[in-house]
């Protein structure tokens, strides 16, 4: 387990802290990063790198806020990268901000760069003048080193850093039940006081400035109005210089009453490190004393630092300020049982390597079955191709984690869609020109794609609906648009892409519907004048047949009548 953290609900697969982190160490699963502790170097850069702040760095607050509280014996180690994070304060305000928020003693970390440098000089002298001497005064670059390249362990110092030299300081002076309190913007001596068997717990808690920020808005406290105070420490002048590149070289060359047979050089950032180091290879540098530093600039522009990154440049030419590079402390001798030693030794895992074929295999999947089309861009978060294959192959990223291949998966997929769909697709811009022509609009209008995108649609239909969408600004659907020019009666979707300023019409081609429809009608028509000529018809003979009858009737009853009087006149008692 490291001392960085990972929320997995809060990452969105943008892959940007992959891109960063110089050795990989991070893993793709189940569409998450998953940081990968044990080849991690702890240098911090994916913090600031996380747009969605997924990536968490250990935090002790509330434990240090715990034995403040209960007053418990607290002694602070305050790096020297507060002179420039903090810039609007001197060292003794910035003590007594610290002693308002508890703490009992305050202490500057640089104190012991001066016996650090010391152990480095001593180490000078006793190497041959072509020896090549890497300071080890960054954690994560020791980590590099042990876990990455460790051929260079032969030139790495082995002094423990300002950090954990402090400590041990500390705790000769002021006893073992005392909480040793490190303060600073870094991940990695984090990592090297509370991970690292060989010095943990010499440190019992880690706050990082960001943190310490937020606490003293918290409190209130406004670090240039605080009164002066001081620090328990002596003054360590030009060892407050460890929190620029150079820092160490200056504090080197500010010693005073020493000669020196090796040329001076620094190098800041974990790629030019590594470049260093093939250049160390290659017999291409001797006898020459380098101050290593993960963070470009050193610990000033540190991912914990809690500002932003415009800052960082004022940060250091407030340190410049602040500290006089030629003047060197007086140091008084270490305490007696105090050990700058430490032994640095190969911490590799065993990688495996496939072998080119299943290389080739694993390329071939995503559509790299040649040379040319390994693009090599980088935009999965490795540098070439072959390296992304060999990542698959260990299970730290997924296959398709590939920009290009993706692109043309789903360009591919609309290119099926768009070539094989029965209705008609355009997509114009805000100035009417044709992004998209689709087969079926070839047939339909009986113009090429070819000479149809680029051109404005007006060329072949109207724009009355595409002008409405822009103006207003929103989609029109089922909208029935008939192009007699073409004979195509057509049923539409005019659909508003914000974002892309665009507009997609899909028409559904109803002809042959509207044609069945208009024969329908006509046959329902026809049917029903049928129907209405058999009604008169059948009223006609109703009425002929009405007026027969009436006629026979009318005989009838008049023959009746005759009939009734001839019988009364014949015989007077006949009734009818």
């Amino acid at each position: 387990m490291g001392v960085i953290g990972f929320r997995k609900a809060k990452c969105k697969d943008c892959y940007k802290c992959v891109r960063l982190c110089e050795v990989k160490a991070i893993r793709i699963k189940d569409e998450h990063a998953q940081f990968v502790a044990s080849e991690c170097v702890e240098c911090g850069q994916c913090l600031e790198a996380c747009p969605q702040n997924a990536i968490t760095f250990i935090k002790d607050i509330q434990w240090i806020k715990s034995m403040v509280k209960n007053g418990e014996k607290t002694v602070v180690s305050l790096a020297p990268a507060y002179l420039g994070v903090f810039g609007d304060a001197d060292p003794n305000q910035m003590a007594a901000a610290l002693h308002q928020l508890g703490f009992t003693y305050v202490h500057e970390t640089a104190e012991a760069a001066g016996y650090v440098v010391q152990e480095y000089m001593n180490y000078c002298d006793r190497s041959d003048k072509d020896a090549v001497l890497l300071t080890s005064s960054c954690s994560a670059i020791n980590n590099l080193i042990e876990k990455y390249h460790p051929d260079m362990l032969p030139y790495l110092l082995p002094v423990v850093t300002p950090a954990i030299a402090h400590a041990r300081m500390l705790r000769a002076q002021y006893g073992p039940d005392v909480k040793i309190i490190y303060i600073s913007p870094c991940v990695s001596d984090g990592g090297d006081a509370l991970k690292d068997p060989r010095t943990k717990g010499i440190i019992d808690a880690v706050l990082d400035f960001a943190t310490l920020r937020d606490w003293l808005r918290s409190e209130q406290i406004k670090i240039p109005k605080c009164p002066s105070s001081h620090m328990d420490s002596m003054d360590p002048k030009v060892m407050r210089l460890f929190a620029v590149s150079g820092g160490i070289l200056s504090a080197i060359k500010a010693a005073k009453g020493r000669k020196y047979k090796h040329k001076r050089l620094y190098v800041s950032g974990i790629g030019p490190c590594e470049e260093l180091f093939e250049c160390i290879r290659n017999g291409e540098i001797k006898n020459c004393v380098i101050e290593l530093n993960s963070c470009t600039g050193g610990c000033i522009n540190g991912p914990m630092t809690g500002g932003k990154k415009r800052d960082r440049f004022r940060s250091k030419i407030s340190v410049s300020q602040k500290v006089d590079e030629h003047e060197a402390p007086e140091l008084p001798p270490l305490p007696e049982g105090v050990s700058l030693y430490k032994e640095y030794t190969a911490r590799c895992e065993k990688r495996i390597v496939p072998s080119d074929e299943q290389i080739r295999a694993i390329l071939s999947k995503i559509g790299k079955d040649s040379p040319e089309k390994e693009l090599n861009c980088g935009a999965c978060g490795f540098p070439t191709c072959r390296d992304k294959a060999i990542a698959v192959y260990r299970g730290k990223t997924q296959l398709t984690m590939c920009i290009p291949y993706m692109y043309e998966q789903a360009k591919g997929m609309s290119d099926i869609i768009l070539a094989v769909t029965p209705s008609m697709i355009i997509v114009v811009d805000k100035d009417y020109f044709i992004c998209e022509f689709n087969n079926a609009a070839e047939v339909a209008f009986g113009v090429s794609q070819q000479k149809a995108l680029g051109h404005p649609v007006s060329e072949f239909i109207s724009t009355e609906y595409f002008e409405k969408v822009f103006r207003e600004k929103r989609s029109i659907i089922n909208q029935r648009v008939d192009y007699d020019t073409y004979h195509i009666k057509t049923m539409q979707n005019i659909i508003y892409m914000r974002e892309q300023e665009k507009a997609l019409v899909i028409m559904r081609d109803i002809t042959e519907g509207v044609r069945k429809q208009e024969q329908l009608r006509k046959v329902k028509l026809d049917t029903v004048a049928m129907a209405q000529n058999v009604i008169n018809k059948q009223m006609m003979v109703a009425q002929e047949i009405a007026g027969l009858l009436g006629e026979t009737t009318a005989e009838t009853k008049s023959t009746l009548r005759k009939l009734r009087d001839t019988l009364m006149d014949s015989d007077e008692d006949i009734k009818i």
